[in-house]
């Protein structure tokens, strides 16, 4: 069997699906995914509420592909640098409308998990957000992919574009759900750990937040 051969390229509008597929793989479980189902418009229109949240920031975004399949992805801000991406989600109006008619439980599920995420990072980061010079929003492998070195390739051509930028420190935010061994490896150092409690409607959930530093 031919081994298939891996590029990488510039994030482009036809991507986002399969960012979004990305994202239900690499986030599902921590941000409580399962709880809805999944071939609605309702979990549609979240998956867009999320995406936006990386892409609205963003200043720089690479994808990589095999076999013309998108299997992975990253997206990074810099600090004094144009946003990028912000036009592509080019339906976010009805994106909206969609998910304030999902059912009540729905709705209040997501509103918990944004408001507890957005005060837990707000707990982490206080003013010092101030202090970087940029973050990396998102990072996203296939697991079908995983072990071909295909997210260090990615974070690779992140730091070039960084370094063109002359940044010197930046952050990420991540949590126990995800696979944070690949930051320890690759330089990251973990400056801050707090809980996130989660009361949904089926239960109460608890997850890590992280907050990590990449010194250039």
């Amino acid at each position: 069997m031919i081994d298939k051969v891996v590029v990488t390229r510039d994030l482009e509008e036809a991507d986002l699906p399969a960012l979004k597929a990305l994202i239900v793989e690499a986030f599902g479980e921590g941000w409580n995914f399962g709880r809805f189902a999944q071939d609605t418009i309702f979990f549609d229109a979240l998956l867009e509420v999320y995406l936006s949240m990386f892409l609205n920031s963003s200043t720089f975004g690479r994808v990589a592909e095999m076999g013309g399949e998108v299997v992975g992805a990253i997206l990074c801000s810099a600090s004094g640098e144009t946003e990028k991406f912000r036009q592509l989600q080019k339906d976010r109006p009805l994106h909206t409308l969609a998910l304030l008619s999902g059912a009540e439980p729905e709705r209040a599920d997501v509103v918990e998990h944004l408001s507890v995420s957005f005060q837990t990072i707000g707990g982490l980061l206080g003013d010092k957000a101030a202090a970087y010079d940029g973050s990396l929003e998102l990072i996203a492998v296939s697991q079908q992919v995983q072990g071909r070195k295909i997210g260090k390739a990615l974070w690779d051509e992140a730091c070039a574009y960084y370094s063109s930028k002359g940044a010197k420190l930046i952050y990420l935010i991540s949590d126990s759900a995800c696979n944070v061994g690949f930051y320890d490896h690759n330089g990251f150092y973990k400056t801050g750990t707090g809980e996130a409690v989660y009361n949904y409607g089926t239960g109460q959930r608890k997850s890590q937040v992280f907050v990590y530093e990449y010194r250039f």
